[in-house]
């Protein structure tokens, strides 16, 4: 059986999921939803709300609604059509994550000269951005070649030493928000840079030897180390693979799904769990703040606890129409696991930082999706084929299609040559 996996609270912007969600599993909130009578137990807001209680108290049934039925209609969920990519490890993305490990390695040494690429440069970095009259500053680094804010930028500040500052416009095209880590909204965009150079400092990277692998891994040879390195990428691309598709049909089967209205606390209480990670973001508990400082309005923190509640109601329904019974026991067992992979050292640590409530509704829907996912109708593509550009794609069919050509004009030839030997000379 596939390991289970730790789903992302759905909806959250992607700086969520990269960190460890501090929800506060408390429950109350205006509803956007239709009333009814909800058996989300009654236990659940004082469940939630004391989450030093022991772990090994945890009922993991109480969060399910156990009547999901009588909102959901759906004409069955078995046979779901989804494609699952297939990755390939490469030479260069092996190069790749070992050169990500050696810059971690690295070391930095103040220089007394003016940046050149490769530098690793401190700034305080002011924006502004078309004509907008209003700027935003920070302290920030750069490492010089990598290009976070495009090859421009970086060749701005190259020649320029600590202490002094540059200043330079740079319009992007709107495809750079894509191609770099700028802003979404300077895309399209031309946006004034003021760059005072705080310090530049030189990177030295570690040699990387046999030496250094006998040093800094549990092995002796770079060789033996790439061997080990490859076979955990492979293990990571197919675990993220297989979660890939899990999400895919969760959302392909909701699509599937009729819902005519979601009961309030589970509206209530996906609201609030919403609200709470962004909260631990925000570093504010006041809901007027963390909307303005995500840029979303009361509709768009809606939308989401709806989508939310959604997902859990059909979580609800795929496991109790399935009978799926889950213990205390299942729960300690769960947090174990993902707390020895994410590093804490106890699952109590582990529980704290992620939040119960999203927890066991993360073991919830990995049990669904794994119901959906051994009955879908699944097609294997490799990765490499969807990363291709339209014109690259027609380019490759084009060439595709001239090959078949000229190997059936070459097959047909040789079927003509081979029946004229055939032929007796006197009837030639």
């Amino acid at each position: 059986m596939k390991k289970k996996i730790l789903f992302p609270l759905f909806g959250l912007t992607a700086a969520l999921l990269l960190t460890a969600c501090g929800s506060s599993d408390t429950g109350s909130g205006s509803s956007g939803s239709t009333s009814s009578d909800s058996t989300v137990t009654e236990t659940e807001a004082a469940t939630e709300a004391q989450t030093e209680d022991s772990i090994s108290s945890v009922v993991p049934s109480d969060y399910l609604v156990e009547n999901a039925a009588d909102y959901i209609t759906t004409d069955g969920l078995e046979g779901l059509e989804v494609t699952q990519y297939t990755y390939e490890i490469t030479d260069e993305m092996l190069q790749e994550q070992i050169d990500q490990i050696l810059s971690q390695m690295s070391d930095e040494t103040d220089v007394d000269r003016a940046a050149e690429m490769g530098d690793l440069v401190y700034v305080e970095l002011s924006c502004t951005v078309g004509e907008d009259d209003d700027s935003y500053s920070e302290n920030t680094y750069f490492t010089l070649g990598e290009a976070d804010y495009g090859d421009e930028f970086d060749a701005a500040l190259v020649g320029a030493a600590a202490g002094e500052t540059v200043t330079f416009d740079i319009t992007y095209d709107e495809d750079a928000a894509d191609e770099t880590l700028i802003e979404e909204d300077w895309a399209g965009q031309t946006v004034h840079f003021e760059v005072e150079i705080s310090s530049v400092c030189e990177i030295t990277m570690p040699e990387y030897n046999d030496d250094w692998a006998a040093e800094n891994t549990e092995y002796a040879t770079t060789e033996e180390y790439e061997t080990a390195l490859r076979e955990s990428l492979e293990e990571e691309y197919e675990e993220q693979s297989y979660a890939d598709v899990l999400d895919d049909l969760l959302t392909l089967a909701l699509a599937n799904c009729e819902i005519s209205e979601i009961p309030d606390d589970l509206y209530e209480a996906s609201r609030e769990e919403i609200l709470n990670d962004y909260a631990s973001f925000a570093d504010s508990t006041d809901e007027a703040e963390i909307l303005d400082l995500f840029d979303m309005t009361e509709d768009d923190l809606e939308t989401e606890a709806q989508t939310l509640a959604q997902r859990r109601l059909l979580i609800s329904y795929i496991c109790v129409e399935n009978e799926i019974e889950l213990s205390g026991t299942d729960y300690v067992a769960y947090l174990e696991e993902y707390a020895a992979y994410y590093g804490y050292d106890t699952a109590e640590d582990f529980e704290e930082d992620w939040g119960r409530s999203y927890l066991v509704w993360s073991m919830y829907e990995s049990e669904a999706a794994e119901i959906l996912y051994n009955s879908a109708s699944i097609t294997t593509e490799a990765y490499e084929d969807i990363l291709l550009t339209d014109e690259e794609a027609d380019e490759l069919e084009a060439e595709t299609a001239a090959a078949d050509e000229e190997s059936s004009d070459d097959s047909e030839a040789e079927t003509v040559s081979a029946a004229e030997e055939a032929i007796p000379e006197n009837e030639t």
